[in-house]
């Protein structure tokens, strides 16, 4: 058995300038219980940060997010999405992956899986929906090409390209995904599995064949009305970090609810089953 590559995704951060809340949260100190909870992980080579750095994109929000990213000791894969802005972006972190072509795009090959990170973000036009150019799309024509074929490859991309049944999100997904299929096709190889993010909530699926997976916000969530359209409606659900292990072909996901302070019990102990209400359970 060969060593597991092991990674964390954390997503839709939402940063705002230091000072500042949304929906009443601090995104700093968000992501400082994120961060911790990695120190509790038994390995992490590396962190995925999977779009929507920040809420409105303001230099000041970015300039946030370097600083609480500052003491990581792994490295970090950050990506854009529709609540981005490119530039300030780039000026807070100018050694960002690029494609040669100003987006945030890169192929990252490890020995266990390659990784392709892809940039949604459409800046040309307005609204929170996802795009990929021509340009874009060649980028991933070139990197699945040029992935090694002796082991998996992981797409990540912000804008799902599939329809989710919460409408007004689907009203905003990525508007070319019969482009991208088109690439698969013409490359002859789909990644092992899709991580996105954009729509606030946990969901696994098959698009064309290929696994997916979406996880909730770090911040605010995307509440589950199902088939009704109008207004996006938030709730206060708890946010997930992704623990990903790949190990000789295999990909292994743990959603954890990071910042879950309750206690852990022994579900084999009678004392614990036999507990009058759950607050008298403690930790063991």
């Amino acid at each position: 058995m060969t060593n597991a590559l092991r990674f964390a995704i954390l997503t839709d951060l939402h940063f705002v300038p230091e000072g500042q809340t949304i929906y009443g949260f601090d995104p700093r100190a968000c992501l400082g219980r994120a961060l911790a909870f990695l120190d509790t992980l038994p390995q992490v080579d590396f962190l995925v940060i999977a779009g929507d750095l920040c809420d409105r994109g303001e230099p000041a929000a970015y300039d946030s997010l370097r600083a609480a990213l500052a003491d990581l000791p792994v490295p970090v894969i950050l990506m854009v999405g529709n609540h981005d802005n490119r530039g300030h972006f780039r000026a807070a972190f100018p050694a960002a992956p690029d494609d040669g072509n100003g987006f945030v795009q890169g192929l990252h090959v490890f020995g266990q899986a390659s990784l392709i990170t892809l940039d949604t973000l459409d800046e040309a036009e307005p609204g929170h929906h996802g795009h990929l150019c021509d340009t874009r799309l060649a980028f991933l024509e070139k990197a699945l090409r040029e992935a090694p074929a002796d082991r998996p490859v992981l797409l990540f991309q912000h804008h799902p390209p599939m329809t989710l049944s919460i409408p007004p999100m689907d009203a905003i997904r990525l508007r070319d995904g019969a482009a991208e299929l088109a690439v698969f096709e013409r490359v002859g190889r789909k990644p092992e599995i899709l991580f996105m993010g954009h729509i606030h909530r946990p969901i696994t699926g098959l698009w064309h064949g290929i696994p997916y997976h979406i996880q909730r916000a770090l911040m605010h969530q995307v509440h589950h009305e199902f088939d009704r359209s109008g207004r996006i409606m938030g709730a206060l659900e708890s946010p997930d970090l992704a623990y990903v292990t790949v190990r000789d072909g295999d990909v292994l996901i743990h959603d954890c609810s990071f910042t879950y302070d309750g206690p852990v019990f022994d579900l084999e102990s009678p004392d614990a089953a036999a507990v009058a209400a759950p607050e008298d359970l403690v930790t063991r």
